[in-house]
């Protein structure tokens, strides 16, 4: 079975559901004209049971939508401006239902639950400034806890593990220039995999990374083989996935 792969594009309001095979072979097989999104979302995370957080730093307002089987898209829990902060700059999923929030500018961050049936959302544990560093420019989750900060300025980056208690912890630490430099999204696969996307030039990769959070890439998409408005990109998670 493929994976579902969401794509957005703020300026426009357009998006595209593509899918990804278990041999990374890429295809669109939902295209969303202009206007079909809003235009003000800067984070576009997938929760669990093919649900969706949009998130607009401008006003701090969002909405939690979900995707059926046929990629049919709705709104299901509208929150109005005021509801989260403004300053977050990253939002990803975890395990059990938790969001963790990154705000580049402090460093400081907060993991919350998220309730997708009822949209009923709560801070659980709050990182006050300096908790972060303050040049991760993509944040998203792995398998088996494990979170994955890119800093697209040095192409430095560090995997971190997360508990039950929300407890972060540095796991590997992966020095400058591990990473290519214009990597713009990051999401995480199934079977262990990453898709890495660079807007400017639309080149992108896969990669793997196993238990022992060593990284491979694993298949290239050359310049052109993404088209490069797209400013979110999130692997839809099926019923039962992180």
């Amino acid at each position: 079975m493929s994976d579902r792969i969401l794509y957005y594009s703020a300026p426009t309001g357009r998006g595209c559901i593509g899918t990804v095979d278990v041999h990374n072979h890429l295809a669109d097989e939902t295209v969303y004209s202009g206007g079909s999104f809003a235009t003000d979302w800067t984070q576009v995370t997938a929760l669990s049971d093919d649900h969706v957080l949009y998130y607009a730093k401008a006003t701090g307002r969002g909405c939690i939508g979900s995707v059926d089987a046929d990629n049919d898209l709705a709104d299901e829990t509208v929150f109005p401006g005021g509801t989260f902060a403004t300053d977050w700059t990253q939002i990803t999923a975890l395990s059990g239902d938790r969001i963790l929030y990154y705000a580049k500018a402090t460093g400081r961050g907060c993991i919350g639950s998220v309730d997708v049936e009822s949209g009923e959302l709560a801070d659980v544990r709050v990182f006050p400034e300096g908790s972060f560093a303050t040049d991760w420019t993509q944040v998203t989750a792995l398998s088996g806890d494990r979170i994955l900060y890119y800093a697209g300025s040095t192409g430095r980056g560090c995997i971190g593990s997360v508990d039950a208690d929300n407890g972060l912890a540095d796991v590997r630490v992966f020095p400058a220039g591990t990473f290519a430099t214009d990597w713009t999204q990051i999401t995480a696969l199934s079977g262990d995999r990453i898709l890495y996307y660079a807007k400017s030039t639309g080149r992108g990769c896969i990669g793997s990374v196993d238990a022992n959070n060593d990284l491979a890439d694993v298949t290239v998409i050359p310049d052109g083989g993404f088209a490069n408005d797209w400013t979110q990109i999130t692997f839809l998670r099926p019923p039962g996935k992180l």
